[in-house]
């Protein structure tokens, strides 16, 4: 594989650190097996702090944080009472609405403890594409962070349809970025990055830790999700690494599952980076 694409990670700390410290604004997409658990569907209160305390600090450095948040179907199917069992679309529309509001009430307890008030915008593909609704879902964005508020997305998933949905929230984080012109967009995922090969099926794959242009040998290397309530995968991770590079922005891909993730990319820990066209 060319040197090109794969780097030693010892020479990616400081490049992490620097890179996502001057970062003027940052879009941080949170999976949804990170956020509930996934026997009970329960949020995961303790590991949330540790990312809101995280955004906090990027804040704190002058930084602006937009949240894009999966995890309502998940979070919500609790109530349904069969987490053994894929959800028909109507119950998946329930879910979505019930979780959404447990979500939102999470992030908004937590971030209020550090003296910050959130806003919620859902979306669905429709509201991007159509440039009415992306300029006023811009404004809106903007004028949160004017305010000191912390935006949180997610896509609408109560009355989106096969036809207006993104259907992941990895494509979703990319057109957000381009919405606000973001520098760097994070997806914290149950994955440490691109790897060569799917490392469930092979244990010496390596991990990909910069790419500077989605090639088809980049875009064979993508696998499927293996999470149940998960919508994305790598292959919507790349598609999300296109539309954000394209836009001049870059991407990052890291494991989000563990405490202060933000954090752990700062400091070294594994993950790849997606750069712009040169």
């Amino acid at each position: 594989m060319s040197s090109l694409l794969v780097q030693q990670r010892s020479t990616a700390a400081p490049t992490s650190s620097i890179r996502l410290a001057s970062a003027r604004r940052l879009i941080v997409k949170i999976g949804s097996a990170l956020i509930g658990d996934a026997e009970t569907g329960e949020i995961r209160g303790p590991w949330l702090e540790t990312l809101i305390e995280d955004v906090v600090r990027f804040f704190a450095r002058g930084q602006q944080v937009i949240l894009v948040t999966s995890g309502a179907v998940a979070v919500g199917s609790s109530h349904f009472n069969h987490l053994d069992r894929s959800l028909r679309v109507e119950e998946k529309k329930t879910a979505a609405a019930m979780g959404q509001v447990q979500i939102m009430c999470a992030y908004e307890r937590s971030f209020r403890r550090h003296g910050f008030g959130v806003g919620q915008i859902l979306l669905t593909r429709e509201d991007i594409d159509d440039q009415h609704r992306r300029l006023n879902a811009a404004s809106t964005l903007h004028q949160l962070l004017k305010v000191g508020a912390v935006p949180i997305i997610n896509e609408n998933d109560t009355t989106a349809t096969a036809e207006i949905c993104f259907g992941d929230n990895d494509r979703l984080a990319a057109r957000v970025a381009q919405l606000v012109n973001a520098d760097v967009v994070v997806l914290l995922s149950n994955v440490d990055g691109l790897f060569s090969e799917n490392p469930h099926d092979n244990p010496a794959a390596r991990l990909v830790t910069q790419v500077r242009c989605i090639t088809p040998e980049i875009e064979a290397m993508a696998g499927h999700s293996l999470a149940r309530h998960s919508s994305g995968g790598m292959v919507t991770k790349l598609m999300a690494a296109r539309i954000a590079t394209d836009a001049g922005c870059e991407m990052i891909i890291a494991r989000g599952d563990k405490s202060y993730p933000l954090a752990a990319i700062e400091n070294g820990g594994p993950s790849t980076w997606f750069f712009p066209p040169l």
